[in-house]
């Protein structure tokens, strides 16, 4: 019985305080016939297009019976060194950086967002002793920042398009 009410406590609390989880904030997307053009960021369309499809938002099949044409261009990923080792003077750390350029236009051309940056970074930790494991860790933080680069791209356009209604 006290584990319930324990439970019952952690569940509205969360509520409370606005926590939805992944993928719950386009609920109030109410904007159909959208197409994603994957110009030059093929890995930020495809993602853009699954969290929008997974969502029961209609996508337009061509350019030509969309209400709304989303370009996604010039994706790339930047790698810094943050830190290094005084005793070795090798890596001990990385800043990864996901940038893109997002488009959106009326189907008449009109423009409602033009060459917009969507930047997303994350840190993290290299050691030597486990490239193999880091590289894995790598890929699996990149394929993280496209995911939130593609909720960033859909939180704008949630933005943009309500107001240019």
């Amino acid at each position: 019985m006290k584990a319930r009410l324990i439970m019952i406590c952690l569940l509205l609390s969360t509520t409370a305080c606005g926590f939805h989880l992944r993928g719950s904030q386009l609920t109030n997307f109410d904007i159909a016939n959208i197409y994603i053009k994957p110009s030059s960021a093929p890995k930020l369309a495809k993602e853009v297009t699954a969290q929008l499809a997974g969502s029961g938002v209609t996508l337009a099949n061509s350019v030509q019976n969309a209400d709304y044409i989303v370009t996604l261009k010039e994706e790339r990923f930047d790698k810094a060194v943050l830190s290094v080792s005084a005793a070795t003077g090798k890596v001990g750390e990385f800043r990864i950086t996901y940038n893109a350029q997002m488009d959106a236009t009326q189907k008449d051309g009109k423009s409602i967002v033009e060459d917009d940056p969507v930047n997303v970074t994350r840190d993290f930790t290299f050691d030597e002793n486990a490239v193999l494991g880091k590289f894995t860790e790598e890929g699996v933080v990149q394929e993280d920042l496209i995911r939130t680069a593609a909720s960033q791209v859909l939180r704008r356009l949630q933005a943009l398009l309500r107001n240019n209604k």
